[in-house]
């Protein structure tokens, strides 16, 4: 098995990656909890305001593979109602056997049940992987992404079998990661497969990752 350049073992890089899961999950519910509601709202229009950046002002109208987030990430959900509103056709995961993502259109007006993860999976016919890679713009969660771009997800691999998929063009121009922005670290433990990303949106707006990222 190929080791990144560290020369940490894979075992090392597992464990690495379980105390900084554990580290980010319970701050994230802490600090939920501790925004009063105006200030999630605010947090709410921010990241209206960051993805709504990457809409290209043409009127065209686009198909976004997103997510919907649950309590403790970062709230994009008022930015998805806007997008359908809008006209723009919003694609969100079901999880599938074999840790594998299908992908459904969401409707905000239907109620959506709860799998065993807490999050909102639509019900409705849904696409396989092309799915994601023919989007226009794709959203992409994670606990928390490197200055190199590298993408610490939840552990499931669910988007390190999806990102693999796509061309260098599409992770450069079409595919964002979204974090907080104190979840934008140094460094972060990664294996070979762990998923690059060149942009990140946070709070604070939309950064490049890896060599244009700033020093």
């Amino acid at each position: 098995m190929q080791q990144p350049a560290s020369g940490a073992s894979p075992e090392d890089i597992a464990l690495d990656k379980q105390v900084l899961r554990a580290q980010i999950r319970p701050r994230r519910l802490i600090n939920r909890s501790n925004r009063a509601e105006a200030g999630q709202a605010d947090y709410a229009r921010r990241y209206q305001e960051g993805i709504y950046s990457l809409i290209p002002r043409t009127g065209e109208k686009l198909t976004i593979a997103a997510y919907l987030p649950t309590a403790a990430e970062p709230p994009i959900t008022d930015a998805l109602q806007q997008l359908h509103h809008d006209g723009h056709r919003i694609l969100v995961p079901v999880v599938r056997p074999g840790r594998q993502l299908a992908w459904v259109q969401w409707d905000p007006h239907v109620q959506h049940p709860l799998n065993g993860m807490g999050i909102a999976e639509p019900e409705g016919d849904a696409e396989g992987p092309h799915a994601f890679t023919a989007a226009d713009l794709r959203l992409v969660p994670a606990l928390a992404y490197g200055r190199n771009g590298r993408r610490l997800g939840q552990g499931g691999g669910y988007y390190d079998r999806l990102l693999p998929r796509l061309s260098e063009q599409a992770l450069r121009e079409t595919t964002v990661g979204v974090v907080f922005a104190d979840e934008v670290l140094d460094s972060i433990p990664y294996d070979t497969w762990d998923g690059v990303l060149y942009r990140v949106l946070t709070e604070n707006g939309v950064h490049p990752l890896g060599e244009h990222a700033a020093n």
